[in-house]
């Protein structure tokens, strides 16, 4: 029974000194945000087309590339246009990812107005192009942006083009433009 009494007394001292030691020791840490989910503004699909200045041929070229696309099937938020244009060396072949660029987004609702969207250069995979930027100014500033586009009219016009015959423009499908919070 007296060892029993001391191992009690020191298992209550243990505990008193630990509660002491955590009370002189200052705790820092900072809670992390809760979790939360994106909040999408803007989910559309449409198409593109792509206007090429001169058109691109065989040999490799400054080529100013103007870019026209209709949003007009969305599920979240309203339809809307784009317009982009962009310099680039352009040739048949090989097919090249284009630089970063911005697009200006027309919203076709009562509210209207524009967003400004800033584009990363796109990553090509086949025939479709992954594009991801940011909205900076406009309607939905501070959005995130992802858009993925198929552009099957270009890779059909390829062997034309090393067989002489320039491209000029090309058209695609925008399978899918969000926007997120």
């Amino acid at each position: 029974m007296l060892r029993n009494t001391k191992i009690n007394t020191l298992r209550i001292a243990q505990l008193t000194v630990a509660t002491l030691m955590a009370a002189a020791v200052p705790v820092c840490f900072t809670l992390a945000a809760p979790a939360r989910a994106a909040i999408i503004d803007v989910q559309c699909v449409g198409s593109f087309s792509r206007a090429f200045s001169p058109a691109v041929t065989a040999t490799p070229q400054n080529v100013t590339v103007t870019e026209a696309f209709d949003y007009d099937t969305c599920v979240i938020g309203p339809s809307a246009t784009g317009a982009a244009s962009i310099n680039v060396s352009l040739s048949c072949v090989p097919v090249t990812a284009g630089p970063p660029e911005t697009e200006t987004v027309t919203w076709n609702d009562a509210t209207g107005g524009t967003s400004t969207i800033t584009w990363s250069a796109p990553t090509v995979v086949g025939q479709t192009a992954l594009f991801s930027g940011t909205v900076t100014a406009g309607r939905y500033a501070g959005d995130s942006a992802t858009k993925v586009t198929s552009g099957v009219s270009y890779v059909g016009s390829v062997v034309g083009c090393l067989l002489g015959t320039p491209i000029s423009n090309t058209t695609g499908l925008v399978d899918s433009i969000v926007l997120t919070q």
